[in-house]
Formats: structure tokens, C-alpha cells, sequence
């Protein structure tokens, strides 16, 4: 192959992944998300992720660790529950080797929902000796910590966002660059607002024309009354008064 050729095929290969990279939809990416590696990889190249995946669990992005899931319902309590506690097992074994510090928050989604989680809230769970963290393995948590978990009452207090809804979205994504990110945080909120503001503009712009339009309208007819109180000059005024 010719040095030619190989710059035509880096060109190439370049040009589609550029392409690729301007039609990606988080969204319809994840909804057409066929397992828990795709729901990951989409969230990886949505938030521009690190790839991490140290400790046994899924992904750990400065100070918030990721667990996926493929398709799980976290309306229901016995459900998120058992994936709090499996979360927990990850926390537990940073705890025991002095890293939970290291871990601020955490996040459990699935093709179509997320939560976020102070790991603080949970501290007296995986603090506590009273759970057997050895004879379980995290995708199979021990029954009392899940039940513990399901009766804490933090999970109802905690908001579901729907990822696929763009509203939903753009709260989880400011909250979640707050946490792992500050200045992009504030440069992701300061992008929507102008996208609200050119949104609204017309909104704002049409009140004021009719406005000003209103106020021209007075005035001519103002004007207009008052010539009227007034006699129309005729020719032979007109002569009368040049005289």
C-alpha cells in the first residue's frame, strides 16, 4: 500500500468516526441498548468519562462511582434496593482499605433511569460489621442489608431521573458535572440557558413591537384628531392671507 493510500484511508477512517461522533443520541442510544456494556458505553461517551474500572465495579470517575445496570425497574423499592446494597459491597471494600473518602457519591442507572446518592447517607450500612460481606458476592447481597436498605427510607426521598427525557436530563447532567466537574458544570448551565434564552427571544421581542406599535397608533390618531379641530386651508385662504 502507498503512502497515498494511507492517508486516504486515515482520511477516511477519520472522516467516519467524525461522522459517527455527530449523530450519536444518547437517548436512542440508550434505548436501543441490548446490555449493560452498551448502557456504560453510552454513558461514557455522553459525560466524556474516563474509562476506570478498579475495584470490582463498573466505573469510578473521580468522586462518584457508576453501577449499571441493562434494563431494572427503580420505582420499585425491592429492586433498587438489592442494586443499593450490591453498590454497597464496592463501598464497603474502599472502606477497608481507607478509600471511601475517595467516594462522595453514587450512582445506579439502567437504560432509562438514574439516581444519585450522597455515599455519607449511607455510611452506617457499610461501616457495619453486622452484614456478612464475605459469604456474599455484591450481585447477590446479604438479604439483611438489602432489607435494611429497602426500610431506610432514603431511596423515597431520592429522585428518579428519566433519562430519556430531555427536562430530566439536563438536571441529572448540571448535577452530575457539579459533583465530578464544577467549571463544566457551569459551562454546560450557562449553554442551556442560552439555548432558553434564543429559545424564548421571540416570546420576549413580539410584546415589545406590539407595544411600540400601540404607541404609534395613539399618537397618529391623536394627531389626527387634532386636525381635525382645525379648518383645512383653501386656495382663497390662502390668497387672502398672502395679501
Amino acid at each position: 500500500m502507498s503512502i497515498w493510500e494511507q492517508q486516504s484511508n486515515k482520511i477516511a477512517e477519520h472522516k467516519q468516526k467524525w461522522e459517527v461522533q455527530q449523530n450519536f443520541s444518547f437517548s436512542k442510544t440508550l434505548l436501543e441498548a441490548e446490555n449493560e456494556e452498551e448502557v456504560k458505553s453510552a454513558y461514557i461517551r455522553q459525560f466524556s468519562l474516563p474509562v476506570k474500572t478498579a475495584k470490582w465495579h463498573d466505573l469510578t470517575v473521580n468522586n462518584v462511582l457508576f453501577e449499571f445496570k441493562y434494563s431494572v425497574n427503580f420505582k420499585s423499592l425491592d429492586v433498587a434496593s438489592k442494586v443499593i446494597a450490591q453498590t454497597l459491597y464496592y463501598i464497603h471494600r474502599l472502606f477497608e482499605d481507607g478509600e471511601e473518602h475517595n467516594v462522595s457519591h453514587f450512582i445506579i442507572a439502567d437504560k432509562d433511569e438514574a439516581i444519585i446518592f450522597k455515599t455519607s447517607d449511607y455510611e452506617h450500612f457499610y461501616k457495619s460489621s453486622i452484614y456478612d460481606w464475605k459469604g456474599y458476592r455484591p450481585s447477590s447481597p446479604d438479604p439483611k442489608l438489602v432489607n435494611h436498605v429497602k426500610q431506610s427510607r432514603i431511596i423515597e426521598s431520592s429522585r428518579i431521573y428519566l433519562i430519556t427525557n430531555e427536562d430530566d436530563l439536563q438536571i441529572f447532567t448540571n448535577l452530575l458535572y457539579q459533583i465530578i466537574s464544577p467549571n463544566k458544570a457551569a459551562t454546560k448551565n450557562s449553554n442551556y440557558s442560552n439555548k432558553i434564552n434564543k429559545k424564548d427571544l421571540p416570546l420576549i421581542v413580539l410584546p415589545v413591537i406590539l407595544l411600540f406599535l400601540g404607541i404609534v397608533s395613539v399618537v397618529v390618531v391623536q394627531h389626527k384628531a387634532e386636525l381635525g379641530d382645525k379648518p383645512v386651508p383653501t386656495k382663497s385662504t390662502l390668497e387672502e392671507i398672502s395679501k
